[in-house]
């Protein structure tokens, strides 16, 4: 590992000028990429790749919140509510219609796992599809182009990406897969796509990126209306888990009605009631916020209780495996669709199911705990 890359980000997150927010929203999704998704990661050389509609997949997330609050946020110096005067958001008016549709439908949540299980209703679906390419064209002619020019004086310096940016096909909803098999890739060097799978949570932090995000907008808000605090709330809120879990509780629900018992993911032991269960994050919510079937799995509640935020041990997992992928089997059976493109996309990459899919998956999922534990430092639990 290459720590020269590590002082290069360093001094690019001090130094480089900021005109909009675009940078910090560019270097933090590209460290939660990299430490999320190894499995679409391509090598070339010192090189490698990743599905560059991931990048655009995280602005959707960071910036709803933003753009959906009740007080105009200035996103770029000079930016006004009146989007004719001044200053813009190249993205924000057409961000606009979809927050509206979404505005009594449930907001950030609703949209969010309509996008992620390719539910997103017919009649939003063209401002959808122009919203995706406004962003994926602010990222890549605006941060990801200038970024580092400030020391290397080259453009694409530190992040390039797939160029002349590919025709996003019409004819098909968008939704994830749509983005990963769609926009193109980016690229950056191997060493610093391993300095962020170890050093990116420290990067993103509060005391550096999230913070210096929030202080932006704070001095570019001159109304004196926004503070740091506000901004740091916003940038940490996510999509709540509510609806997920109900769909997960609904599916075995319906295996109580029929078969009358459920087993523990944990345990082993018998969950004698609906009441008795509760809805267990695999990869806690609080590290991992994901919401996928795959991840929801029943258990006790005095052992969902004592799991808490604690990452499964790979020994734990291997003497759970077969209840483990029992219940995946369930899921897929009960909501085949949701549960292919999220378990496709989160474990598997973004190729359809296959014979064998469920070893595949589980070792990733067996890779992705050792990795919270052994890399980022994350409590080990094993019952």
């Amino acid at each position: 590992m290459d720590l020269a890359e590590y002082r290069r980000i360093n001094t690019i997150i001090e130094r480089d000028s900021a005109d909009a927010t675009y940078k910090y929203a560019l270097l933090r999704a590209v460290i939660e990429v990299c430490q999320q998704f190894p499995h679409l990661r391509e090598d070339d050389g010192d090189a490698v790749s990743f599905p560059l509609g991931l990048l655009v997949e995280k602005w959707l997330l960071y910036y709803y919140p933003i753009f959906a609050a009740a007080t105009f946020i200035p996103q770029k110096n000079g930016e006004t509510p009146d989007q004719n005067a001044g200053k813009a958001v190249t993205f924000r008016k057409h961000f606009m219609p979809v927050i509206d549709y979404y505005r009594d439908r449930g907001g950030l949540s609703v949209f969010s796992s309509d996008y992620t299980r390719g539910s997103v209703p017919e009649e939003i679906q063209p401002a959808l599809r122009t919203l995706v390419k406004s962003i994926r064209t602010t990222i890549t002619q605006m941060p990801m182009k200038h970024l580092g020019y400030s020391q290397a004086k080259e453009h694409y310096s530190v992040f390039d990406c797939s160029r002349p940016l590919y025709r996003l096909p019409k004819g098909r909803p968008v939704d994830r897969l749509y983005l990963i098999e769609n926009a193109g890739r980016f690229s950056l060097s191997r060493d610093l796509c391993t300095i962020f799978e170890y050093f990116g949570s420290f990067i993103s932090g509060e005391e550096c990126l999230l913070k210096k995000w929030a202080a932006f907008t704070a001095a570019a808000d001159k109304t004196g209306t926004v503070t740091e605090e506000c901004m740091l709330s916003l940038l940490a809120r996510t999509p709540t888990t509510e609806r997920a879990i109900a769909d997960a509780r609904g599916i075995y629900r319906s295996v109580f009605a029929e078969e009358g018992r459920l087993t523990c993911v944990w345990s082993g032991r018998a969950i004698s009631s609906p009441e008795a269960m509760h809805i267990d994050h695999v990869l806690p919510f609080s590290v991992w916020k994901n919401n996928d079937l795959w991840n929801l799995l029943p258990a006790l509640a005095p052992v969902n209780a004592e799991k808490r935020d604690r990452i499964p041990t790979r020994p734990l997992l291997e003497s759970r495996r077969e209840c483990i992928v029992g219940y995946w089997d369930l899921l897929h059976d009960h909501a085949p669709r949701p549960f292919e493109r999220e378990i496709a996309v989160s474990l598997l990459g973004s190729k359809r199911l296959q014979s064998g899919w469920q070893d595949a998956a589980f070792e990733r999922l067996a890779d992705t705990c050792a990795y919270l534990i052994d890399v980022r430092g994350y409590a080990a639990w094993a019952i």
